[in-house]
């Protein structure tokens, strides 16, 4: 098949979406089809060049940071989408149309429907699905009709993980399939050399620095545990965002400035591979998630990871098996999870190892290609809602 992928992000910008368009395109190709991809440039003219076997049309938006994008930058996005994909998915000859995020992407797809007769799947990815995201609530409210009509034409709605779905199945009448995200486990992998553990316990945390993070919270905890055992910790922060002033005023302010690193957001995948493997232990303390990419590279790098028992996080890490999980906000139970790893290196490699295993089994992106793949045979049957 020629399939069609429409993103506003891809690799080197955006979040676990973009990664996850570009490593299911490239799990397409490895299949044997054909995968072309629509997004957005960066700081740089439109411009189509192919990566990996995937071709990818970037275009020319108004865009101003890497890692995240403002409504009117989405917006850029549609519009030039809107104009460009008809004549992108003639000369690819594209067959099917994944979209990820109902909006603000959605409405290109349904266009490609209208106009071309295009089946279409919409990947959920978090954000776009009402309920999730408190701040945007409003937003949901006014775009619900688009919403809906983007959903009602697609030939299936995908969620990444159960609590998503069931979200989406509470604020719209379409059922909703279960494909969970993948992981690229040849690239994201535990050190060569086992590590040899002395010093701090190296804790790391990745992702968007938004209040989503729940990272204020972590802080205040770990300003304990510091406290407690003085020389014991480290922390390093990947990732970019709104609340980084904030958030390195509060480092300054609970005594954490000379056990933290902040990283920065990672453009180069091969540099945050290292850091991943330079870690003894990731921390998801988030107030909800879709399904963290965060948490399965954490995984596939041999690492336990300590989370917050909410849906997304839950999905992936077994208690006592590949980590730890705590009740949002429980700060006793989140330190008594790092203390047990620091206290137990045999534990925490087991967990670790544990963690590889299970996501080198249930969560390879062949296989997630492959679930998408199903959807649009003509014999299939859509009215099941989960897989």
């Amino acid at each position: 098949m020629n399939i069609l992928l429409i993103n506003y992000e891809y690799p080197p910008i955006g979040g676990g979406a973009g990664n996850a368009t570009m490593f299911l395109s490239r799990a397409l190709v490895q299949l044997g089809h054909r995968a072309t991809v629509l997004t957005s440039a960066f700081q740089e003219e439109a411009n189509v060049r192919e990566e990996a076997g995937v071709a990818i049309h970037r275009l020319k938006v108004r865009r101003l940071e890497a890692n995240r994008a403002t409504a009117r930058e989405m917006l850029s996005f549609v519009r030039a989408a809107l104009h460009a994909a008809p004549a992108v998915a003639a000369r690819s000859g594209t067959q099917a149309v994944i979209v990820f995020f109902t909006l603000p992407c959605g409405p290109v797809a349904l266009s490609l429907h209208r106009r071309l007769g295009l089946p279409y799947v919409v990947s959920l990815r978090g954000g776009d699905v009402p309920g999730l995201v408190p701040e945007i609530r409003w937003q949901h409210a006014v775009l619900k009709p688009l919403r809906r009509r983007v959903l009602r034409s697609a030939r299936a709605i995908v969620a990444n993980d159960a609590g998503l779905a069931g979200l989406s199945s509470r604020a719209d009448p379409f059922p909703v399939r279960i494909i969970p995200n993948g992981v690229d486990s040849d690239f994201y992998r535990p050190p060569s050399s086992p590590k040899i553990k002395t010093g701090p316990t190296e804790i790391l945390f990745v992702g968007r620095l938004h209040r989503q993070k729940n990272l204020p919270f972590f802080l205040e905890q770990l300003a304990r545990l510091h406290a407690a055992e003085p020389g014991g910790w480290r922390l390093s922060v990947v990732g970019d965002g709104e609340e980084r002033p904030a958030l390195e005023q509060g480092v300054k302010r609970l005594g954490l400035g000379g056990i933290t690193s902040w990283l920065g957001w990672q453009k180069d995948k091969s540099r945050l591979l290292e850091i991943y493997q330079r870690a003894d232990v990731v921390v998801n303390p988030s107030h909800y998630e879709g399904m963290p990419n965060v948490v399965l590279e954490a995984m596939a790098c041999g690492l336990p990871v300590v989370a917050s028992d909410v849906p997304g996080n839950n999905t992936l890490v077994r208690p006592g098996q590949t980590g730890f999980l705590f009740t949002l906000n429980d700060g006793p139970g989140l330190m008594a999870a790092l203390r047990a790893l620091r206290a137990d290196p045999v534990l925490a490699r087991t967990l670790g190892e544990n963690a590889r295993q299970r996501v080198q089994t249930e969560f390879s992106w062949r296989k997630v290609a492959q679930c998408y793949l199903e959807l649009f045979q003509p014999d299939h049957d859509l009215k099941t809602a989960a897989l």
